[in-house]
């Protein structure tokens, strides 16, 4: 696992202080909604500054990611516009790639350099565009097509041209307790307002939403997240054409929750086989005190939703044992008790249309990646019906 971050840098200038900083950052978020919070417990996003008197004055902010298009036009921009000065983000990917942008509002420049690729991230490098900024062109032009093992590593010889201090580029979360920061750093914290969303009856989702078919006999874990208020009682129903004959059954079921403690805590489930008021046959399952948490607030930072989405997120863990032709048939549904209409299901072909074109569709995706382990599907071997 690589290493990940991002942070965001001001360049002094002789018009501003660093309280001036501060309260100017501050206003930018205000007016998007947050306002101070006075612990860590009661925060939707806690923010740090680097201030150890160099050229540049440093933040990182959990759940914040600087080179996002929301960032740029939220933060990075309008810190430039209203300081005048240079707004320089650093972002690296799982020691992949390693991403910098350079904002200047008033003399036009925005500039993008690149070091290594990442999976999705098509951000053109164009080294010429810094030269406000670096003297050298040349030397960072080399430095960033150089190969290197981990991508955070080119900083090393960066960080000088750029005007960085020694791993202030590399200022994050992770390293805020490190000496070479020491009481250097400031962290201050902000909070949204909640919304009227705790009201609201509960509406379930599959957030992640999973396209490998079940396989007989092997565990597999379906999650679900709220996105409406809080509730309490959950059920957990299992449908399809195999359920009638019992062409399939489920062991080891279990609830699992709290997606942010290790080990997660779970609740085993007994699934009884019913009769809906249509006729339809599944395995189900009523956890009724289950505490199903409220979503996640609007307005918070993109990367920040997610975490907190995962935090809140549940999920049926669940081992299927039977008829593997009918594996295609099988469909989970997370069914608020409180708000029937609230329901989500997943099934593994739901977004195809169809068992056919999902089976095409998944082997044309696996057989261009050529992932080892991942066996492509025998129509012949499958129930379409």
């Amino acid at each position: 696992m690589g290493f990940f971050f991002s942070n965001l840098h001001v360049r002094k200038t002789s018009d501003f202080s660093t309280d001036d900083f501060r309260a100017v950052l501050a206003e930018i978020l205000r007016r998007q909604g947050f306002s101070s919070a006075s612990s860590p417990e009661d925060a939707d996003l806690s923010l740090s500054i680097y201030d150890g008197g160099e050229t540049w004055i440093s933040v990182c902010a959990d759940g914040v990611d600087f080179y996002t298009e929301q960032s740029i036009r939220g933060i990075c921009r309008p810190l430039s516009d209203q300081m005048a000065a240079d707004v320089l983000t650093i972002s690296c990917f799982d020691s992949d790639c390693l991403l910098l942008n350079l904002i200047n509002t008033h003399s036009g420049t925005d500039a993008w350099a690149k070091v290594g690729k990442y999976p999705g991230l098509r951000i053109r490098s164009k080294p010429a565009k810094w030269h406000s900024l670096i003297e050298d062109v040349s030397k960072f032009k080399a430095l960033l097509s150089k190969p290197y093992t981990f991508a955070e590593d080119s900083l090393e010889a960066i960080e000088p041209l750029l005007g960085l201090a020694h791993w202030q580029g590399r200022f994050c979360e992770e390293l805020l307790s490190e000496e070479r920061f020491a009481g250097k750093i400031q962290t201050f914290y902000y909070s949204l307002p909640e919304t009227a969303r705790k009201a609201e009856p509960p509406r379930l989702t599959i957030p992640c939403f999973d396209r490998m078919p079940c396989k007989m006999g092997e565990s597999r874990i379906i999650r679900a997240a709220n996105t409406g208020g809080r509730s309490t009682g959950l059920a957990v129903a299992f449908s399809g054409s195999y359920v009638e004959k019992e062409e399939i059954q489920f062991h080891d079921v279990q609830l699992e929750y709290a997606f942010d403690r290790t080990p997660r805590p779970t609740i085993p489930l007994r699934l009884e086989k019913t009769q809906t008021q249509d006729g339809q046959w599944i395995f189900y399952a009523e956890i009724p005190q289950f505490q199903i948490p409220s979503g996640v607030k609007e307005g918070l930072p993109a990367r920040r939703a997610m975490d907190e989405e995962f935090k809140r997120s549940f999920g049926l863990r669940f081992t299927p044992e039977g008829n593997a032709r009918k594996r295609l048939d099988i469909t989970l549904h997370f069914i608020p008790l409180k708000n029937p209409a609230g329901q989500c299901a997943w099934c593994v072909w739901l977004y195809s249309g169809n068992k056919r074109k999902f089976v095409e569709e998944f082997n044309e995706t696996w057989r261009a990646i050529q992932a080892p382990g991942v066996e492509l599907l025998n129509i012949d071997e499958l129930d379409l019906s």
